[in-house]
């Protein structure tokens, strides 16, 4: 039923592209006949198929989720909903009071100022729809460099990578204006531009998801061997200071030159 995904997923050779668990396990498989008939048996496939999966990365996101396991939520009105995925700019669900055995129901999509809506009959017509929306986002010059995967690091690339592993830092306050003091140490033997860290929210506020984002930390006055306290504005604007969680982000590869500050000039 998913060959034309599979098909594109071994095509691409961008790494995390796309990224899918893979083929369930036997036990994972018994977990989701335990689901029964409730669920849509195009969904139950695509789950056993590829498990939790995100499709189709764009800068630091992807564009479309689907959920192994469904979530289980209330609409607005009080209906009870179970969401299975989600796009960049919508929730989707099934309603609880339409799954019958074995049977394909329709998919319902929340988007923030339109509430909720149906938006395909069954999950395979509105996986078909988002995969394609999700395409359309490329210019025909990006999804070429995507399938074709992206070039090594170069020399060069490969010294800011050994660079920014010998920088060091903590936060030491909080300033006047609400930026955070990063106390920062660069214990390599080159300057770089920006240290890239993530950034989150240690709380969910009311009515809005979690924040999950990341900021580029100004170094480029920290010469080898220096420590200096600078300030930073982590979101103050959607989030209080003291809520904010900084924290290292991963070892880049080459299909995440854009999303590290450290690769820009200075």
């Amino acid at each position: 039923m998913f060959e034309w995904l599979a098909n594109e997923i071994d095509l691409v050779k961008t790494n995390k592209f796309f990224l899918i668990d893979g083929p369930a396990s036997p036990e994972f498989r018994f977990v989701v006949d335990q689901m029964g008939g409730a669920m849509p048996p195009s969904y139950r496939l695509f789950v056993v198929e590829f498990g939790n999966a995100k499709l189709y990365r764009k800068s630091s996101y992807w564009q479309l989720e689907i959920y192994a396991g469904p979530r289980e939520s209330i609409s607005d009105n009080g209906e009870e909903l179970m969401q299975f995925g989600r796009t960049h700019t919508s929730l989707a669900y099934f309603k609880k009071s339409l799954l019958t055995k074995n049977s394909e129901t329709p998919v319902f999509e929340w988007h923030t100022g339109q509430g909720l809506r149906k938006t395909a009959s069954g999950f395979e017509e509105w996986l078909k729809a988002k995969c394609n929306w999700a395409r359309k986002k490329y210019k025909q010059s990006e999804w070429k460099a995507i399938m074709q995967g992206p070039s090594p690091f170069t020399v060069e690339e490969k010294a800011i990578l050994a660079a920014r592993k010998q920088f060091r830092w903590r936060i030491v306050g909080i300033s006047g204006n609400g930026d955070l003091k990063f106390e920062i140490h660069n214990g390599s033997k080159m300057v770089l531009p920006y240290l890239s860290v993530g950034i989150r929210g240690k709380h969910r506020p009311p009515n809005q998801g979690i924040l999950n984002g990341g900021g580029r930390l100004p170094v480029a006055s920290i010469i080898p061997g220096e420590t200096k306290v600078i300030e930073y504005d982590c979101y103050k604007k959607y989030i209080k200071p003291e809520d904010v969680e900084v924290f290292d982000k991963p070892e880049p590869g080459p299909e995440d030159r854009e999303e590290y500050w450290e690769f820009k000039k200075i």
